[in-house]
């Protein structure tokens, strides 16, 4: 972009960068606060809530692994009970505590006396609320519980002969830290890999962050640098214009009388010679005065074919007589309008049009291409094209010129790309497939809003 030209400017341009820099900061916190954290809080939730799930099945499993257990052997304890076999009972819970997975096991009588036990058992649980709910409804009861000083889960299994009289029950009791214990190794690796996941995904995004930031910050600098000296150039045309455009004046006005009081040929020759030089840096001085305007601000609407044909008719008269160019403005379709300052943009277009038509070997082609948001216009020449030793980048810069000494300001183009980034447009130049240079300005169709 080559909006410049005044401190204000250069200050304007300062302010815009660093809002954009503001912003651009501002969105990458935006995506950490309303995607990302909330995209980790989410899946850990999601982790508790399977967390619990898991820990309620695993809770049951081993529920289930306790009633396996006490159905194996309720059938040959009932039998031993019905025979007053207490040593086959005992026989019996010894072998279901040898497994390890229960923690004591115990066989009472319907009174809620001890009949036989392994490991920690309660001696007594005639009084037992549990062991009464048992005795009446025949039903088997579960509860967490504390049995000589530890926390316990106890499975009360109703024992019956062969006729489903109740005969006694049993207590297999398992410790409560089994439960825990089987679900924490779980619980420790699915945390873990949580805290993994989201610390490697912030510090992706936090690397990530930084080194966007960080192009886009030189990124900024170059632009912003870039407009400095652009700024700087435009006030140095800007002072040159205006010192030389009084003294070329008083020339061209004296070489002029000067003219009507020689008339001989030698004379008129002289003096018709420093009138053409006087044009010619009179024409630059317009130049660098174009070059040095503010950037635009009066937008008002006109149809795009007519500035193009005003532009063409611009540069019709600077023709060669010997060797005319053919300029042909290939218009189709509907006129379109557009929001422009139409003074500054035909200035653009005749620029366009004069490189073009200075390079052409014989015609000069201008063609409209149209979408939803944007307006191109496109400028082709059957001319040798842009030179290999130079890029499109390079020729918009002020004071580059092909053309030779005394025949280029090096200033068109950079008005042109001047005018085009003050309408928030594009100005490519490219070689084209055949022979011949295509430039494009690229407009938005309606007037972008000041930021």
């Amino acid at each position: 972009m080559y909006t410049f030209v005044s401190d204000k400017t250069e200050v304007d341009v300062t302010k815009r960068y660093s809002l954009f820099s503001f912003i651009i900061t501002r969105s990458q916190r935006a995506f950490l606060f309303y995607l990302v954290l909330p995209l980790l809080a989410l899946s850990g939730i999601a982790i508790n809530v399977a967390l619990e799930q898991a820990r309620t099945f695993q809770d049951q499993r081993l529920r289930d692994d306790l009633e396996l257990i006490g159905r194996a052997i309720r059938l040959p304890l009932s039998d031993a009970l019905m025979n007053n076999d207490i040593a086959r009972v005992q026989a019996h819970l010894d072998a279901v505590f040898d497994i390890g997975r229960v923690y004591g096991a115990s066989v009472y009588d319907t009174g809620g006396d001890l009949v036989a036990a392994a490991g920690v058992t309660e001696r007594d649980l005639s009084e037992s609320l549990l062991a009464e709910q048992l005795v009446l409804t025949g039903e088997q009861q579960d509860s967490y519980r504390q049995v000589a000083g530890r926390d316990v889960y106890s499975q009360f299994i109703p024992v019956h002969d062969r006729a489903g009289r109740l005969i006694g029950f049993m207590q297999l009791n398992r410790r409560a830290e089994d439960f825990d214990r089987s679900f924490a190794q779980l619980e420790r690796i699915a945390w873990i890999s949580w805290s993994i996941v989201a610390v490697a995904l912030l510090t992706i995004l936090a690397v990530g962050f930084y080194r966007t930031r960080q192009q886009q910050q030189q990124e900024l600098n170059e632009r912003l640098r870039e407009h400095q000296k652009m700024a700087a150039v435009g006030q140095l045309a800007r002072g040159v214009a205006h010192e030389l455009g009084a003294p070329l004046t008083v020339i061209a006005g004296r070489a002029k009388r000067l003219q009507t009081s020689h008339p001989d040929p030698e004379s008129q020759r002289q003096l018709t010679a420093i009138r053409g030089q006087v044009e010619r840096l009179t024409g630059l001085v317009q130049q660098l005065l174009d070059f040095s305007r503010t950037p635009i601000s009066d937008r008002q609407p006109i149809a795009i074919r007519k500035l193009i044909e005003q532009a063409k008719s611009a540069v019709m008269h600077e023709q060669s007589e010997a060797d005319p160019v053919l300029i042909q403005f290939h218009a189709d379709g509907e006129d379109i309008q557009l929001q422009c300052d139409a003074t500054r943009l035909e200035l653009a277009l005749v620029n366009i049009l004069r490189n073009a038509m200075q390079a052409a070997r014989s015609r000069v082609d201008i063609y409209l291409e149209t979408s939803a948001d944007e307006l191109t216009i496109i400028t082709e020449d059957d001319g040798p094209g842009l030179p290999h030793h130079s890029n499109a980048e390079q020729l918009i810069e002020p004071f580059s010129t092909t053309k030779p000494i005394g025949q280029g300001t090096g200033l068109g183009l950079a008005i042109v790309a001047h005018i085009i980034a003050a309408h928030q447009g594009r100005f490519t130049l490219k070689n084209r497939h055949e022979k011949g240079c295509e430039a494009r300005i690229s407009l938005p169709r309606q007037a972008p809003k000041e930021v």
